[in-house]
Parts: C-alpha cells; sequence; structure tokens
C-alpha cells in the first residue's frame, strides 16, 4: 500500500476511538437527540474502522478486507432497527426512585439541629435514582406530607442555585453542604440508563424540632417523592416512602 493510504487509514483508525469517546463522554446531550440521529452517531465509530480495515487489507487479503466493510455499512441499517424499531417497543423502562436510607443532618451542641442562623431540621434521604427512559431527564424533587387532617406540606429539595443572589435558608444550606460529593442538588440530570446515588437535602420550615418532624412522618396519611420536570415542573412520579 501507498503512503497516501497508510495515512487515510491511520486516520481512521484514530477516528474510531475518539468519536466513542465523545459519544459516552457526552451521554446526557446524547440523550437529548432524537432517536434517528443516536441511530446514526452509535453507526460512526464502526465505520472509519472498517474503512481502515479495507484500506490495510485489500491487496494482500481482499476477502477479508471487503468482510470488514460489509460488516462496517451494516452497522448502520442494525443501528437504526436498533434505536427505531426495538428500543422504543422493548427497551423503554421507566423514572424511578427509592430511598435507602433517611437521616437528619444532627449537631451534639443544637439538639439535632444545624447551628446556620436558623431552628429548621434539615433532612437528608439517601436515594437512588434511576432513568429507563429513552430521552434524558432534568429532575427536581419533591417531599410531600399529608397528615391526619388531610392537609399537605410540600418541600422542594435544595437547589445548585437559587433565581436570586440574596441570603436565604436554601443558600445557606447549599454553601454548607456544597464541598460534600455525597449531597445532590437540584436540578438533577440523568441521561438515559443512567444511575445516580446521592443524599437529597430538605429543610422543613414548618418544624423547628427535629424530633417534631421525625413524629410527624411517622404519624402522617402519606409521605412520599414527586418528580417533576425542572423545566415544566409536570409530575412525572408519585413513590409512597415508608418512614
Amino acid at each position: 500500500m501507498q503512503t497516501p493510504g497508510r495515512i487515510a487509514a491511520a486516520s481512521l483508525i484514530a477516528a474510531a476511538p475518539a468519536a466513542t469517546w465523545l459519544l459516552t463522554a457526552n451521554s446526557l446531550w446524547l440523550g437529548q437527540q432524537s432517536l434517528l440521529l443516536r441511530a446514526i452517531l452509535f453507526a460512526l465509530p464502526l465505520l472509519p474502522t472498517a474503512i481502515a480495515v479495507w484500506l490495510l487489507l485489500r491487496e494482500t487479503y481482499p476477502r477479508i478486507s471487503t468482510l470488514f466493510l460489509a460488516l462496517g455499512l451494516l452497522s448502520l441499517p442494525a443501528s437504526l432497527a436498533y434505536h427505531l424499531h426495538w428500543l422504543p417497543r422493548y427497551g423503554a423502562a421507566e423514572l424511578s426512585i427509592s430511598m435507602t436510607e433517611q437521616r437528619l443532618i444532627t449537631d451534639s451542641s443544637s439538639n439535632a439541629l444545624v447551628e446556620i442562623g436558623f431552628a429548621y431540621p434539615i433532612f437528608t434521604p439517601t436515594v437512588e435514582l434511576s432513568n429507563g427512559e429513552l430521552f434524558s431527564r432534568q429532575l427536581d424533587i419533591y417531599l410531600r406530607m399529608i397528615d391526619a387532617d388531610g392537609e399537605s406540606t410540600l418541600y422542594r429539595a435544595v437547589r445548585e442555585a437559587t433565581p436570586d443572589e440574596t441570603l436565604s435558608v436554601e443558600s445557606s444550606v447549599r454553601g454548607m453542604l456544597g464541598a460534600n460529593g455525597r449531597y445532590l442538588f437540584l436540578p438533577l440530570q440523568l441521561a438515559p440508563g443512567e444511575q445516580l446515588t446521592g443524599r437529597l437535602v430538605f429543610i422543613i420550615t414548618a418544624f423547628d424540632e427535629s424530633a417534631s418532624f421525625l413524629g410527624e412522618m411517622r404519624r402522617a396519611r402519606r409521605t412520599q417523592f414527586e418528580l417533576r420536570d425542572a423545566t415544566t415542573q409536570n409530575l412525572l412520579l408519585e413513590v409512597p416512602i415508608t418512614p
């Protein structure tokens, strides 16, 4: 093979892992695209590899090189069939959230309250989130408590950024916990098939004692997580909590 052909083959071989890395490193963006575009993009890493093998082997092993080229060309229709036919019919699942641990942030000197200038319990349940849907999701998570009288109280988990720059309970708690990677802050972003584990942070402003909050959770008629679309606030999922 002449030098230009070798250079072209080497370039194509180098392009394949680069394309694969771009796809895996941008899974959230990829999950926002149409299934058709995803099918085309998924086939791209195989095509340059097949063409490179064909260029390298076509003179010495023509049959093998032709086979590799054919397999590379078939990757596109195979990817189209998977993304446009199989995945929508058999691969789509649902969002899910489960609580693996519940706790209040405690401090021995503050009667189970964190000294941040506000006397509120901070509820930090550990949750496992899974996005089994076909597209990426940006989620807000709420905690709803319905007491014995049917009255409902709704708490939103602490956000990564607040709309204004003024000091608030939420911004204070965010600043206090932000350096700890175990905590999750809204909105949560999950690519298709992605799982996420961490601690949500709820500031329980309706109570001034942690004991009162835990007691109300046990006595509540219903306590649940609500997953909402971060942009539209449409309700996506309700999951009961067992205290």
